[in-house]
């Protein structure tokens, strides 16, 4: 087996050695730098296995280091009010129902996430026009800049890391993500 660089790691030891980069075993001499075999098949749980370790790695590297400090400079916002702003500015206003529907969370969650956006004078949240024991959600125009700020902060990294990727890959990736956050979005419901 030989090792391949999977990127930086932060540990007490290699901090104290001054940095250095996290290893990945590959299985065989025809593996690819990305991990995936050159040749032969794999089974489905050699699959599930490797699209498991991809997104744990993923989740850890975006929350952790790409973008931990992209939230800008008003402190209601971070990485769970920000999906607030993100579906609001894609739906518009929605009932703090259908906001705790597509955002996957508990209804006191998403309303002290709602209620935290509210104080800093980012969403307005109003009585619904049509049941009054529901209220609807909606960005104001500070929310709508907040929205814009971070997702240029966060556009710049991953701008970045893909600069090297043809348009093909980058449109290949989304697609892909989308995909599956709509299969996991119906396995949730």
């Amino acid at each position: 087996m030989t090792e391949r660089p999977i990127g930086p790691i932060d540990d007490e030891a290699t901090s104290a050695a001054g940095g250095g980069v996290a290893t990945a075993e590959r299985d065989s001499p025809g593996d690819t730098p990305h991990g995936t075999a050159a040749a032969g098949p794999r089974s489905d749980e050699d699959s599930l296995q490797s699209l498991e370790k991809q997104m744990t790695l993923l989740v850890r590297r975006t929350m952790e280091s790409v973008w931990s400090h992209g939230y800008g400079t008003n402190d209601a916002v971070d990485r769970y009010t920000y999906p607030v702003l993100m579906l609001l500015d894609e739906e518009g206003a929605l009932s703090l129902t259908a906001l705790t529907g597509k955002l996957g969370v508990s209804k006191p969650t998403a309303s002290r996430q709602v209620s935290r956006l509210s104080r800093a004078g980012l969403v307005d949240v109003s009585p619904h026009e049509r049941d009054p024991r529901s209220v609807s959600v909606e960005l104001t125009p500070a929310g709508m800049a907040a929205r814009e700020q971070v997702r240029a902060a966060r556009l710049t990294p991953l701008r970045e890391v893909i600069a090297h990727w043809p348009e093909s890959d980058r449109d290949a990736l989304a697609g892909l993500l989308d995909r599956f956050n709509t299969d996991l979005d119906l396995f949730l419901r």
